[in-house]
C-alpha cells in the first residue's frame, strides 16, 4: 500500500512539472513573438491607372474638317443655289470646299436628277424644305443672265434658281447671299416682288484667290451653326 501511494506521488510531482515546463516554454515563445519585428512584408495590390472610358473610333480629317459620312450623326442639310452661265466655276469651288468640311450627302447642289414626269417645282421645293440653309450664289450676271429670247430668267416663275430661292423664303430657311465675282447686291426694285426678301438676308463676299480659302473659312465657321 505504501509502495503504491509513493509511485503515484511521483508520478504526480513528476507531471506537475511537465506541465510547469510547459507553461513557462509557451510563456517565454509569446515575449519573443511580440518583441520581434515583422519579417514579412505586407502585400498589397499595385495601384492600376483608371481605364479610360471607351469612344467609338474616329479619324480626324486634315484642317480639322469633319469625315464624310452619310448624314446619321448630323442633321443640318446645305441647298447650293447657283446658275451655271453664272457662277458655274466658283461654284465648283465653293461646293469642293464644303463637301471637304460636312461631308457629300449634306450638300445639295445639282438638280439634274429631277425625275421624269416630276413637277420640277414641286422637287425642287421639296429639296429646298430638306435643307437647315440655303446659298445663293449670286454672280456679276446672276441678275440680268437671259435665256435664248432674249428675256431675264429670273422674270420667268419657271426659273430654277428663282424656284429655289423662292421656296426657301416662303420656308423661313435661311438664305445666305454668296457674292463671287465682284458682284454686288442686287437693288430692291430689280428683283421679282417674291425674291425682294432677299436684300434684307446677310451675305458674305467670296473673292477668288488668294482670299478664297479666308473667305470660305468665314462661311464654314457661319455654317456650323446650321449643320450639327
Amino acid at each position: 500500500m505504501n509502495s503504491s501511494l509513493t509511485e503515484y506521488l511521483c508520478l504526480a510531482i513528476v507531471v506537475t512539472v511537465i506541465i510547469v515546463a510547459a507553461l513557462i516554454f509557451a510563456a517565454r515563445s509569446r515575449k519573443k513573438t511580440r518583441a520581434s519585428p515583422k519579417l514579412i512584408p505586407e502585400l498589397r495590390s499595385p495601384i492600376l491607372p483608371a481605364e479610360a472610358p471607351r469612344t467609338a473610333a474616329a479619324t480626324e480629317s486634315p484642317a480639322g474638317s469633319r469625315p464624310h459620312n452619310s448624314g446619321a450623326e448630323t442633321s443640318g442639310r446645305i441647298f447650293v443655289s447657283y446658275r451655271r452661265s453664272d457662277s458655274a466655276d466658283i461654284a465648283g469651288r465653293i461646293y469642293d470646299r464644303l463637301v471637304g468640311k460636312f461631308g457629300r450627302d449634306l450638300i445639295f447642289k445639282d438638280v439634274d436628277s429631277i425625275p421624269l414626269g416630276i413637277d420640277f417645282r414641286e422637287y425642287l421645293g421639296k429639296k429646298v424644305s430638306e435643307c437647315d440653309v440655303l446659298l445663293a450664289i449670286i454672280g456679276d450676271r446672276w441678275l440680268e443672265a437671259s435665256d435664248a429670247t432674249g428675256a431675264r430668267r429670273l422674270d420667268d416663275p419657271a426659273d430654277f434658281v428663282r424656284i429655289e430661292i423662292e421656296a426657301a423664303l416662303e420656308r423661313g430657311i435661311p438664305v445666305i447671299p454668296l457674292l463671287v465675282r465682284g458682284a454686288q447686291m442686287p437693288v430692291e426694285a430689280s428683283l421679282p416682288v417674291s425674291l425682294r426678301k432677299l436684300i434684307y438676308r446677310n451675305g458674305i463676299q467670296v473673292r477668288a484667290d488668294p482670299d478664297f480659302h479666308h473667305d470660305m473659312d468665314r462661311l464654314i465657321f457661319a455654317l456650323d451653326r446650321y449643320v450639327r
